[in-house]
């Protein structure tokens, strides 16, 4: 996890040498597939909406919320327009702060919450550029 966590902030604007080195990791206009991948891989390890306050918090549930973070952060360059990669940033930051280790209680349950939804909209956005089979579609 700690390796997701370090690539993810260290893929800003700030740094755009690093950013275009990652690039070479990734293919080109995929960001869509890539983060609606990592979402559906996070999700299969919540519990089902509305049991968030249940949810076990070991690594692989916290490491699956950190990869979405990182998708992210490797992708930012393949999201398809700005409100997406908007979107995508949004969620990133709740999926870093629900899979932070110093976030507790209700706190992290407000955040699981938060993220969700905030990942819903984001597959929503990302819908047009991802087929059914989970490849880029056509528009993007």
């Amino acid at each position: 996890m700690g390796m997701v966590v370090l690539l993810a902030s260290a893929c800003t604007d700030e740094d755009a040498p690093l950013a275009d080195e990652l690039s070479g990791y990734t293919d080109a206009g995929d960001g869509c597939a890539q983060v609606v991948s990592a979402i559906a891989y996070a999700d299969s390890v919540l519990k089902p909406l509305g049991q968030e306050p249940y949810q076990d918090w070991d690594e692989s549930v916290r490491s699956r919320l950190a990869a979405v973070d990182g998708t992210i952060a490797l992708e930012v360059r393949d999201m398809p327009d700005d409100d997406v990669l908007d979107q995508a940033r949004r969620v990133g930051r709740l999926a870093d702060r629900t899979a932070a280790a110093r976030t507790k209680g209700a706190e992290r349950v407000r955040s699981l919450r938060e993220y969700r939804r905030e990942a819903a909209q984001l597959v929503l956005d990302c819908g047009p550029y991802v087929d059914a089979s989970g490849r880029p579609s056509a528009a993007g």
